[in-house]
């Protein structure tokens, strides 16, 4: 990660670069200024070349001041936020970690009827290394009585159910495990027991099991130890914030979760390397075993033919990888009499009408009909009692008949039978149930979930974590370009037409005070005052619509200079970058731009138009978002609430900025203006300064709400989604959180892993998106 190089303090191309503009900026207004000191001449020329200086030295001196008291405060926050200590952190990712998985648990059905037992058995030795290299290998790890149970050798790691915890506790050695099973087996479901299972267990500042998907990594990108700590604190936030590094590593500032898996404090749970490209897979394996060499405990699961097919590749595929210093078992299928008993418990228990309907297809259980080859795996069983079991209050006459699964005629393979059920899953979950309120039917819950998961295989290249915040990359990149500059420049015709409206009513109200409203409302408008008076510079009304159509191009531009440090994922609230690259761009745009107008016009123009420059420049360069710091795992709903607040905070504090800068600009623009002992000095500087909190508060108003289109992901979020709705009618929800809440934890078929949504299977992603092609 590059934040510092982003903000161009990271390195010392982006120092040296700052540090000429501003030397050149300064010489420059140096020399104009000494320039038009001498054409005006003797004593005048020597006080505003005196002037200038004492200026110039006051705005140094406090932004200086200013600086230095922002470098302390900023220097107690690191420490405060240092001082705790790893071990603490641990206890508090723990208990993160277990509610999340806990509620996941629940939402996924993991316990209903009741945990459905999958056997395993010692993987194949082909596939792992030789048992007595990993006993030798362990042999230090052994002195805490772990090593009888190392002693019955790879048969040792048999078992089901729960009992993958004994596994990876003490019988595989150096608790290192490979977790290899078919489509469906139940790999994640497996994974969520041992990591539930570790924490019951857990003692307070050890080691945290923590589940990765692998899909969302790419190898070929990142290395392994940068994308397990960017994860962690996508994942939970308050592992972004920084700690104090050990001594060790020179007295530097990290990150919470580079510091946890550093201090080998994380037990990584890497799920699916099956879900890798397969161009990438060897590479994969290859940076878990140097990021994560053996002695450091860890959880890997494949699918059985994915990972083979790594360890022992074409002659022309390159060298055979596998993972080093880990024992491995392979899950196998559900037995015949278990499925029969599962089936038959969730429709409500033998002797029941609904229990009876199973009789033709548990027959067949046993035997090698599609059929029996298909209901052997958690996810295919979980997918028939959804389909055909009636839920509470349901008729069996609305249902589909289990029978049909039995037909070779429409189902001739498995291929075929697994096709069927993943095509009935999403018309079952969203059938309408008495007593439930109907939002979405089957068809239009159909269509979503088709984009989602065509979004995912095409604009994320078959990745399988879906972020709101990524929605954006299935909107053409010109159009996104194009929708925020059209936002800005709809903004200022809105501000422009609110302020002549306000303007007009401060006129009608009359008086010292409905005058002032009106000089303060109509700033923004007045453009287009000038543009239509008849005495004014354009001198017709025709031209009244000019300065409309310059605002778009304008709300372009605006966009385009706030992209330069966009942000696409979520932000709690805005951070001032309060660094020496910002500073030294804003002041030596204002002194340059300043002096130029000053040469050019006079001393009003500089002063305000070099302002107005230096504030955009900070503000544009150094006004950015800062990440959430909670120490829990982070829902989508709550990260989406959060970067909406801060998306309005954004506007708030550009409205109060411009009102201040406008406050204080308006008052020299009167001083220098004015005529201090004329008669009408006190209404000239009153007039000017209310003008300038005008034109600040509407400017300010404007760059506050650029900067939350590109300093949050809830701009961008936003219209993409009104892009995508438009151009897919009836595509995607109008409350699209509503409609991802509800197929998580009501309907089943979406997982949630951190601030991400998964499809529950794979398998269940790439049916919808390319419904033409057989399921593995």
């Amino acid at each position: 990660m590059r934040t510092g190089d982003a903000r161009g303090d990271g390195g010392n191309g982006g120092r040296g670069h700052y540090r000429a503009w501003a030397l050149v900026a300064g010489a420059a207004a140096v020399g104009l200024v000494l320039v038009k000191s001498t054409h005006r001449g003797g004593t005048a020329g020597a006080e505003h070349l005196l002037g200038v200086a004492g200026t110039a030295v006051g705005l140094v001196v406090g932004v200086a001041s200013l600086y230095i008291s922002w470098l302390g405060y900023r220097a107690d926050r690191s420490e405060h936020a240092g001082s705790v200590g790893l071990p603490a952190m641990t206890d508090e990712l723990a208990s993160a970690v277990r509610s999340q998985w806990q509620a996941e648990a629940g939402v996924r059905r993991l316990h209903e009827p009741y945990a459905l037992p999958v056997p395993w058995r010692p993987a194949r030795t082909e596939l792992v290394e030789r048992w007595d290299t990993l006993v030798r290998a362990s042999t230090g790890a052994a002195a805490d009585g772990a090593a009888p149970a190392w002693a019955d050798g790879p048969a040792g790691l048999a078992g089901s159910g729960g009992e993958i915890v004994e596994v990876f506790t003490t019988r595989a050695p150096g608790r290192r495990l490979l977790v290899l099973g078919e489509p469906g087996t139940g790999k994640t479901m497996l994974l969520v027991r041992l990591l539930l299972g570790l924490l019951r267990s857990r003692e307070a500042g050890s080691p945290v099991p923590v589940v990765f998907p692998l899909a969302s990594w790419d190898p070929d990108r990142q290395e392994l130890d940068a994308w397990l700590a960017d994860r962690l604190s996508t994942d939970y936030p308050g592992l972004a914030a920084p700690t104090p590094a050990m001594a060790a590593a020179g007295g530097r500032v990290t990150p919470r979760a580079r510091a946890l898996l550093d201090q080998r404090l994380i037990i990584p749970l890497l799920d699916g390397l099956d879900e890798l490209p397969a161009h990438t897979r060897a590479v994969a394996l290859d940076a878990v075993n140097r990021s994560l060499p053996p002695g450091v405990p860890l959880v890997l699961t494949s699918r059985t033919a994915e990972y083979e097919a790594v360890v022992d590749p074409p002659l022309d595929a390159g060298v055979p990888v596998r993972l080093t210093g880990a024992a491995g078992i392979e899950l196998g299928a559900v037995a015949p009499e278990e499925a029969a008993a599962y089936l038959r418990r969730d429709a409500g228990g033998d002797g029941t009408s609904s229990a009876d309907r199973w009789r033709p297809v548990l027959d067949l259980l046993p035997t090698h009909a599609p059929v029996g080859q298909v209901l052997q795996t958690p996810l295919t069983l979980f997918l028939a009692r959804t389909i055909y079991n009636p839920r509470p209050g349901e008729r069996l006459t609305a249902l589909p008949d289990p029978a049909e699964l039995c037909d070779t005629t429409r189902f001739p393979t498995a291929a075929a039978l697994r096709a069927r059920l993943f095509d009935g899953f999403v018309p079952a979950a969203y059938r309408p149930l008495p007593g439930r309120q109907v939002r979405w039917t089957s068809a239009q819950a159909e269509q979503t979930l088709t984009f989602l998961a065509r979004h995912l295989e095409d604009d994320l290249h078959g990745g399988a974590d879906f972020a709101w915040w990524q929605l954006r990359s299935a909107v053409p990149e010109t159009a996104r370009r194009l929708l925020s500059g059209a936002v800005l420049g709809a903004a200022m015709v809105l501000s422009t037409f609110l302020g002549i409206g306000l303007a007009l009513l401060g006129l009608v109200a009359g008086g010292g005070l409905g005058e002032r409203l009106a000089l303060f409302c109509a700033a923004p408008g007045l453009p287009l005052i000038l543009g239509g008076w008849d005495g004014g510079p354009l001198g017709s009304p025709l031209w009244t619509l000019a300065p409309l159509v310059g605002y778009w191009p304008a709300g372009w531009l605006l966009s385009h200079a706030f992209r330069l440090r966009e942000r696409s994922t979520p932000a709690v609230r805005g951070n001032w970058s309060w660094n020496r690259s910002s500073l030294l761009l804003g002041f030596g745009t204002a002194v340059l731009v300043g002096t130029v107008f000053d040469v050019l016009l006079d001393q009003v123009a500089g002063v305000g138009w070099g302002c107005a420059a230096g504030l955009f420049c900070w503000l544009a360069t150094a006004w950015s978002a800062a990440p959430a710091d909670l120490s829990s795992a982070a829902a989508p709903q709550e990260l989406l609430r959060q970067d909406g607040r801060a998306c309005a905070r954004f506007v708030r504090t550009g409205a109060l900025l411009g009102l201040l800068a406008g406050l204080l600009l308006g008052t020299v623009l009167g001083y220098l203006n004015g005529d201090l002992g004329g008669a009408d000095s006190v209404s000239t500087l009153t007039d000017s300064t209310v003008f300038g909190c005008g034109i600040g508060f509407w400017s300010g108003l404007v760059l506050g709400l650029a900067a939350a289109l590109h300093r949050t992901a809830w701009g961008d979020f936003t219209l993409s989604r009104l892009y995508l709705s438009a151009r897919y009618r009836g595509a995607l929800p109008r409350d699209l959180m509503a409609f991802l809440t509800d197929a998580h934890q009501v309907r089943g078929i979406l997982r949630q892993v951190g601030p991400v949504y998964q499809f529950r299977h794979i398998d269940l992603q790439r049916r919808l998106a390319r419904p033409t092609e057989g399921t593995s």
